[in-house]
């Protein structure tokens, strides 16, 4: 379960270097629950690793 507390509303671009905080409040994602976002969240992380764009 998400805290509330920490996942307000806010525009993404005001949330800075919070890759997760950033996408569960990210307005183009405003229709999906907060398990499609962090499925989202797991897809872009992935495709990040297949290409080696993601520091491990």
């Amino acid at each position: 379960m998400l805290n509330p507390a920490i996942v307000e509303p806010a525009k993404s671009n005001v949330i800075s270097g919070n890759f997760w905080l950033r996408l569960l409040n990210n307005e183009q994602l405003s229709d999906c629950d907060d398990l499609e976002k962090l499925l989202v969240g797991c897809e872009i992380i992935a495709a990040l690793d297949t290409v080696d764009l993601l520091a491990a």
